[in-house]
């Protein structure tokens, strides 16, 4: 620096240099400048994830688990209340999973803008912090089962295409929007759902269920009847159960069933028979069937 300054006043005192002073003193502001800018841009960029929390609630395990639950409420919610919800804590205690609730939150209008930064995207940071703390607390490489509502939904989905090799079943009910899904080597059974009377996340839920099936994916598609945007305990009954059966390997022990989500009817034949196997809903056993009709209203 103390050179740059010699330069300057050499350019200003001598005349016969003054144009190769001037030059030297623009290209000295000019850099001063974009290392302003450089400090700026950091400083926006620590701003803009300033919001993120990656918070969790756990159940402390009593020994060695088979798996971690996760549960997910809604937008920047705090699932605490997940872990004294006694029907989803026996589920966990029948199949021996550890169970962590999410408390992420982010700013909403980035995460519902055309930003689309948040922790909706588990590639953001959210993805590492919720593995970090099944690590932590329940130990490495544990297989995950996920339920989300609303906000919660639009993590779980995402964070299952994100790293499908962990998550062995999923659940996502009433996102807002959603990505398309990918095309992966591994594609866990699932669930996507939303209340018929749940305003515009039922199209979008749909639409996504369909892309999903397009490519071949065993999801299972609800239309809640008569609800609009709430959890609904009748359903979530299903969910667990549908977990239960795919955790117990059911699903792999039987040929796979699929019903037409329109007509209710079962569909018979081989899956390349279909002309449209994206209306086919996918279910894990035959037992099933009947369970579905009871919470699907087409």
């Amino acid at each position: 620096m103390t050179e740059e300054r010699h330069i300057h006043r050499s350019g200003i005192c001598q005349a016969g240099k003054w144009g190769e002073g001037l030059i030297d003193l623009l290209g000295d502001i000019c850099k001063r400048f974009w290392a302003i800018a450089f400090v700026l841009g950091c400083l926006s960029s620590v701003t803009l994830n300033a919001e993120d929390r990656f918070d969790v609630a756990v159940r402390p395990p009593l020994g060695p688990v088979d798996g971690v639950l996760v549960l997910c409420p809604g937008m920047n919610g705090d699932g605490s209340h997940f872990l004294a919800e006694k029907p989803w804590m026996d589920f966990a205690d029948q199949h021996n999973l550890g169970v962590i609730a999410l408390k992420f939150s982010s700013d909403s209008e980035l995460m519902y803008g055309p930003e689309r930064q948040g922790y909706y995207w588990p590639e953001q940071g959210s993805g590492d912090a919720l593995l970090q703390a099944i690590e932590e607390n329940f130990g490495v490489d544990q297989n995950i089962v996920i339920y989300g509502f609303s906000g919660g939904a639009h993590f779980t989905s995402r964070f299952v295409e994100w790293v499908p090799e962990r998550v062995l079943v999923w659940s996502a009910y009433s996102a807002q929007f959603w990505d398309s899904p990918k095309s992966n080597d591994k594609s866990p059974p699932g669930i996507v759902a939303c209340g018929e009377f749940d305003g515009g996340r039922w199209f979008p839920s749909y639409a996504y269920f369909y892309e999903g099936r397009e490519m071949g994916k065993p999801w299972t598609w609800v239309s809640i009847a008569e609800t609009g945007h709430f959890r609904k305990g009748p359903f979530e009954k299903f969910v667990r159960e549908y977990f239960g059966a795919v955790l117990s390997g059911k699903h792999e022990k039987e040929w796979p069933v699929f019903i037409d989500i329109d007509t209710e009817e079962q569909a018979t034949g081989s899956y390349s028979d279909f002309t449209q196997p994206e209306l086919l809903t996918w279910l894990p056993t035959e037992d099933f069937v009947a369970k579905w009709r009871q919470v699907h209203h087409p």
